[in-house]
């Protein structure tokens, strides 16, 4: 025991003179104090038995030795004078900073003589080094968050934000463009919309002078917050003459060879927002269009179009969609055709396992007939890819009106008769995915056409009338009474990147079988369209388009049948930004010069180049 506290005295001695100059040095080392339990009971035992390194890896040691930082270390346990001052401790806790170096280090070959050549090897690891740092030597920044206001007080006002555009345009053949736009959000955030334009050119040909005018105005009402009510009201007017066959030298008046088209229609179309809702809801459409044509010929219609659909529990759902529409045709004394067609689609689908499946039935009255059609519809993700497989059985009902068939064709007398197309569609379409840039599909289908629309020469011969040159050059619309076709279509799509664009689309119709005429008048074989569209910088913008068709049969003057040449058209504009108000744009069309002909005996214009400037009367 006397031994124990002589030995004491002269470490509390020892350890008194050592600390002030370990504690002036600028980087001290950490000192440790070995202890055990058996350290505590010191005071009841006779001795103290260490135990060496060799023997605690062995496994004779059952306690690992604790190792105690001096800053954070209760000293006043340890030390039983109280002449040691004790210092003052840190009560924050440790900090651990992990410091990873921007290099590996690798083994180097080593080539010498009497030396083995050392083996490479490839350091793949990351070397975790540990840094006992001081808290006194660190340091802390603080670094506030951007202050993001949460709410501001808009200017009141009670006039809507109106956005004004005003486009102008001339080009060569005396060609006139003016073109106004504005849009509107009033204060009860309603959106309007209000388009206006006028195009009109001389042409190269005698009577091909034309002039287009309209106007259109688009709404948006916010009804409440899940339902909205958009709103649609235009008027178009078309003025151009038949100058098919028709010689310079002709006599007669403007009137003669008048095509003047006036087209009015408006449109309502309720929508609700879907994913408020948790059954999907009617979205009813009303369409009312009035078409004035030649002879003193008028076409008014009325479309109905409301899709249904309530979702099942099991991921799937069940819809019924019905269309209605309703056609009347004043013909030139003629009594007066009304055509209509009721369809509803009563059908269930279901999604389950990348896989959709709509089976229904298509129950469809007409002026004259009732049918029952089958709907089924198979779409299924292919395993591990973004393809889509899409097999369609369907049936579509077309109820023609005077306006369609002159949007094709233009040069069209008045129809003598209107008819409804029946299209019996059968389908497979492969929809690929290659990548985040490219996309395209493929799609095959077999059509059994009832009625189908196809445009032939009106020979005047035929009723004792004057001839072509004195009238100009009709087509008349011939409804087939049955024809069946095998489609392709195709479409492509590739992203060069956030400023380059390219899509693609062909189609390629081929007539297996047709019961009454000899060939499908007016009707294009094959049309390829591709436009690209490309932004250099935030002012430029430049576009180009190109068209590709197979020329269509037609009948000449003698009654035989003929193929117009094939057509390559090439388009581009471009618009730059010169200021934040005005900008200048440029159009090209028909680039190669070609004057291709459509429809027989109607010329194209050759290249027509048109630029101007647009200007914004808002920001």
């Amino acid at each position: 025991m006397k031994y124990f506290i002589k030995y004491s005295f002269l470490f509390i001695c020892f350890f008194y003179f050592i600390s002030p100059g370990i504690s002036q040095q600028k980087n001290s080392k950490k000192i440790t104090v070995i202890s055990s339990k058996k350290n505590k009971k010191a005071k009841k035992k006779k001795a103290v038995k260490t135990k060496s390194k060799k023997n605690s890896k062995k496994g004779s040691a059952k306690k690992k030795t604790p190792k105690l930082n001096i800053e954070t270390a209760d000293l006043s346990k340890l030390l039983t004078t109280t002449n040691i001052v004790t210092p003052k401790l840190d009560t924050v806790p440790e900090k651990e900073v992990n410091i990873i170096s921007a290099f590996k280090p690798q083994l180097k070959n080593i080539a010498k003589i009497s030396f083995t050549k050392a083996t490479y090897k490839v350091d793949t690891t990351t070397s975790v080094l540990n840094y006992q740092v001081p808290t006194q030597n660190l340091t802390f920044q603080y670094r506030p968050i951007s202050l993001i206001p949460r709410a501001y007080k808009e200017n009141e006002s009670a006039a809507p934000i109106n956005k004004t555009n005003l486009k102008v345009g001339l080009g060569n053949n005396m060609q006139q463009l003016f073109d106004l736009s504005l849009n509107a959000v009033d204060k009860y955030n309603n959106s309007h919309a209000l388009h206006a334009n006028f195009e009109s050119s001389k042409g190269l040909e005698y009577l091909q002078q034309y002039n287009r005018k309209g106007i259109a105005y688009l709404g948006d009402f916010m009804i409440n917050e899940h339902n909205r009510l958009k709103t649609e009201t235009f008027f178009q007017n078309s003025q151009q003459y038949r100058f098919g066959l028709v010689p310079d030298n002709n006599n007669l008046s403007l009137s003669n060879y008048s095509q003047a088209f006036s087209h009015f229609g408006t449109a309502f179309n309720w929508v609700n927002d879907q994913s408020k809702i948790k059954n999907q809801i009617a979205t009813p459409l009303v369409k009312i269009e009035n078409f004035k044509g030649q002879a003193n010929t008028n076409n008014f219609w009325i479309e109905i179009y409301n899709p249904m659909s309530f979702a099942l529990k099991n991921s799937g759902k069940i819809n019924l969609d019905f269309v209605y529409n309703y056609n009347k045709y004043n013909g030139n004394n003629l009594a007066a055709i009304k055509n209509s067609v009721f369809s509803i689609q009563p059908s269930i689908e279901i999604n389950k396992w990348n896989t959709s499946i709509k089976v229904g039935v298509n129950p469809t009255f007409t002026t004259s007939q009732y049918a029952l059609y089958p709907v089924v519809q198979f779409t299924k993700k292919l395993n591990d890819t973004n393809n889509l497989l899409v097999a369609n059985w369907q049936t579509i009902l077309t109820n023609n009106n005077y306006a369609t068939l002159a949007m094709t064709n233009p040069w069209i007398a008045a129809p003598s008769d209107l008819k409804i197309t029946t299209q019996e569609k059968k389908s497979l379409d492969l929809i690929i995915n290659a990548s985040k840039r490219m996309q395209y599909s493929i799609g095959l289908s077999l059509n059994d056409y009832h009625n189908i629309p196809f445009f032939n020469r009106l020979n005047y011969s035929t009723y004792s009338l004057v001839s072509s040159s004195f009238m100009g050059l009709q087509y008349q619309p011939i409804f087939e009474y049955r024809a069946i076709t095998l489609e392709f279509l195709s479409t492509f799509r590739y992203q060069f990147s956030d400023q380059l664009l390219l899509n693609a689309k062909a189609k390629y119709i081929q007539f297996n079988s047709i019961k009454n005429n000899s060939n499908p008048w007016g009707i294009l074989p094959l049309t390829i369209n591709s436009d690209l569209t490309w932004f250099p910088s935030k002012k430029w913008a430049i576009e180009g388009g190109m068209q590709y068709w197979s020329g269509a049969s037609l009948l000449n003057d003698a009654n035989q049948a003929y193929a117009l040449k094939n057509t390559l058209v090439l388009n581009a504009s471009f618009s730059y930004q010169l200021t934040h108000r005005l900008k200048a744009w440029g159009k090209g069309e028909n680039l190669l010069d070609k004057k291709y002909q459509r429809w027989g005996e109607y010329p194209s214009l050759g290249v027509q180049l048109i630029a101007g400037i647009v200007y914004s009367f808002h920001k």
